[in-house]
């Protein structure tokens, strides 16, 4: 079970003698040593426990540096009886970062249940032409996401990525390394063929198939024998009945709480610290940074405010919570050095949400497990797309199938910075090219196979405004250097997905972003840290 960030009493009491001009201290200041001269110092700190500060911490925690880890939301302990996290089909107050409803783009069964505001595990940002979507908790992203472990192809890598950026290294070093970490493997053949659970699965290769697209079983981060296990009845069913955007309550899915950050605090070197919620940064006296910090209840409530320093400072909150906290220090003129950059070269990943319906044979009552398999149109007249399954715990025969599509798509938006809100928004011109680019696809498959596009109880339409993969904010090349040093400052880094150019090539973003993250860190302890 995890501790509390504090305990009232005694930060009552810390407060009171505070106040009352009573120093609290164990020896002399020494103007020499930045743990006498500054509030909560440590070494290293990383903001976010998500995909690129995980990856981070642990290689600092490894070389024996002292980090610590600021991460706004709670720490999700599994329970003997798989109650942690909220159900997907009737989602209560552990679904949503501070919202009072349901905010899951599908709700098939009309059902919106009203909940207190809480901190869930799934935040929604709304944005004018766009939803965004983003994992709150220890573990960020990897809380919410579909667990699809998969590497971009090179020939569309190359037309996203600068050349700078060596795929032929991250697919042979970086790549596998993170994968070896994840223990991410692909779907068990005797799952794969003969499981009720992956019907729909199986449909889904076959019509791809028919209209002659190749598909590969990429490697997924879930315990393939608890997801037995579940099948089995043997433990509460919980991956294979949906409940993946929300958490996975038997601990079948291999999130980051399960390899790196565990890794990381058993360095002995690391600490997180959850409902952190980071508001700015500055830069401080000789260098250092200093973190404004808000310390929040699981309502909301600010309970205090504190402040960390640091001399090697790494910003893991994610494309929007790192955009967001950098323009906002810039805007009030803590980090004013950052070039004009920041906030540009932002993308949806090409991501898109649609059904197939109305088909003349049966998908399976339990499409409802992860996904495992991806279909490849590389060939499309529109844009090179990638066809993953989406899940959903229907629950009975819909002769239909959900997916989740990714496109190359060019489109970038911007973000700008509101002052009187203290907060940016994003400035989308949706061009419709990943949806035009699914529905040609889509109606490929229909004519070869049957059915129509759409569903009335699911989705009318393709939706290409709302994605999972925000990308972009601060571009390598532009905001940061090639390895997500930022411009204009020594030691503040870009370690997630706002230093990815707005896409990461039909690909889930995963792997990349936690890839480019190993690179990256291992570069900065070599020539920055020295180690």
């Amino acid at each position: 079970m995890s501790k509390k960030i504090f305990d009232r009493r005694n930060f009552i009491k810390t407060t009171a003698l505070a106040s009352a001009g009573i120093i609290l201290s164990t020896g002399c200041k020494d103007d020499n040593n930045p743990e006498s001269r500054f509030e909560n110092y440590t070494e290293a700190l990383v903001i976010g426990t998500g995909f690129g500060g995980a990856v981070t911490a642990l290689r600092l925690g490894e070389a024996g540096i002292k980090t610590t880890m600021l991460e706004r939301g709670q720490r999700w302990v599994l329970t003997p009886e798989g109650n942690t996290f909220s159900p997907l089909a009737f989602p209560d107050k552990r679904s949503a970062w501070f919202e009072t409803e349901n905010i899951a783009p599908l709700n098939p069964f009309g059902i919106s249940p009203t909940f207190e505001r809480y901190a869930g595990v799934l935040e929604r940002v709304r944005y004018s032409g766009m939803d965004v979507y983003a994992g709150a908790g220890v573990g960020g992203g990897s809380l919410v996401y579909g667990g699809i472990t998969i590497a971009p192809e090179k020939p569309l890598f190359t037309q996203v990525f600068p050349s700078e950026i060596d795929y032929d290294e991250l697919a042979s070093v970086y790549f596998p390394r993170v994968i070896q970490m994840l223990g991410a493997s692909p779907i068990p053949d005797d799952l794969l063929n003969d499981s009720e659970y992956f019907e729909f699965v199986r449909v889904h290769v076959e019509h791809a198939q028919n209209v002659g697209l190749p598909i590969e079983y990429f490697a997924s981060a879930y315990n393939w024998d608890i997801i037995k296990e579940e099948i089995a009845g043997t433990i509460p069913a919980s991956a294979i009945n949906g409940d993946i955007i929300y958490g996975v309550n038997s601990g079948a899915k291999k999130s980051l709480d399960h390899n790196y950050l565990p890794q990381a605090e058993a360095t002995g070197n690391v600490t997180i610290k959850p409902l952190h919620q980071v508001k700015d940064i500055e830069q401080v006296d000789d260098g250092y940074y200093r973190i404004n910090v808000e310390m929040i209840d699981v309502d909301g409530t600010v309970l205090a405010e504190s402040a960390f320093h640091c001399k090697y400072l790494f910003m893991g909150a994610g494309s929007i919570g790192t955009t967001k906290i950098l323009m906002r220090s810039k805007g009030k003129g803590y980090l004013p050095n950052i070039n004009d950059t920041l906030g540009k070269g932002w993308g949806s990943n090409g991501a898109t949400m649609s059904v197939r319906s109305l088909l003349p044979t049966n998908t399976g009552a339990r499409q409802s497990s992860p996904s495992s398999s991806a279909a490849y149109d590389f060939n499309n007249d529109i844009s090179p797309t990638v066809l993953d399954m989406a899940n959903y715990p229907l629950g009975t025969e819909c002769n239909c199938l959900i997916y989740l599509g990714l496109t190359l798509d060019s489109n970038r938006g911007y973000f700008d910075y509101n002052p009187s809100r203290e907060d940016i928004d994003l400035v989308w011109n949706n061009n419709n090219i990943p949806k035009s680019a699914i529905d040609n696809l889509l109606d490929r498959m229909n004519v070869v196979n049957g059915g129509q596009s759409g569903s009335i109880f699911i989705l009318p339409e393709t939706k290409d405004d709302l994605t999972y993969h925000p990308l972009g904010g601060a571009v390598m090349g532009e905001t940061c250097d090639w390895i997500g040093r930022v411009k204009g400052y020594d030691n503040l880094y870009v370690m997630d997905g706002a230093l990815i150019p707005g896409s990461t090539a039909c690909a889930n973003p995963s792997l990349t972003i936690a890839g480019l993250a190993e690179k990256n860190i291992e570069t900065i302890l070599n020539e920055d840290i020295l180690v």
